[in-house]
C-alpha cells in the first residue's frame, strides 16, 4: 500500500511483513530527509506502531554524516520513545556500497550505539523482507507461547 511518494521517495506499508518500506529514488536534501523519516514515523503509528523498516539505498549510495548523526541522535530516540519497544531496519545497498562499506569498514568509537535498534545490510530486497518477516514471525510465535 503506497503511504507516500514524491519524486524523492516513496514510502509504502508492506502487510505481509507489518513493514514500513522506504525508497530513496535520488539522494536527499537533509530537509527532505527528516520530513520522509518523522512521516514514515507518524504513517508506523497509524499503521499500529510498525517496528520493521526496510531503507532501499540502492539509487542514491551513502547517507551525509549530518543525516546518519540525525537518525542516530533524533529519529531513533524519538522512535523508541514513540514505540517503547526495539525495532528492527533492514537496510538495502548496491554491490558496490556494500563492498564499500565492507572494505572501510572501522569500529566506530563515537558514534552511540542503541539497544533498541537492529540493522542487518542486504543488497537484496527479497533477502532484506525475508530477515524482517522471520523476526515478525519468532516474534508472533513467542507471544502465541506466552499466551497459552
Amino acid at each position: 500500500m503506497l503511504l507516500l511518494e514524491t519524486e524523492i521517495v516513496i514510502i509504502s506499508y508492506l502487510e505481509g511483513a507489518n513493514c514500513l518500506h522506504i525508497k530513496w529514488l535520488m539522494k536527499p536534501d537533509d530537509a527532505a530527509f527528516v520530513h520522509a523519516h518523522l512521516a514514515a514515523l507518524q504513517l508506523s503509528l497509524e499503521r499500529q506502531s510498525v517496528k520493521f523498516y526496510c531503507t532501499d539505498l540502492t539509487s542514491v549510495g551513502a547517507l551525509t554524516r549530518e543525516q546518519e548523526y540525525w537518525l542516530n541522535q533524533e529519529l531513533y530516540k524519538k522512535s523508541y520513545n514513540i514505540l517503547q519497544d526495539d525495532f528492527f531496519v533492514a537496510v538495502v545497498f548496491s554491490e558496490e556500497h556494500f563492498k564499500a562499506v565492507v572494505s572501510n569498514y572501522i569500529v566506530p568509537s563515537a558514534t552511540p550505539s542503541h539497544e533498541f535498534v537492529h540493522f542487518n545490510y542486504f543488497t537484496d530486497q527479497a533477502e532484506a523482507l525475508q530477515w524482517l518477516r522471520g523476526i515478525k514471525k519468532g516474534q508472533d510465535t513467542a507471544l502465541i507461547q506466552a499466551v497459552s
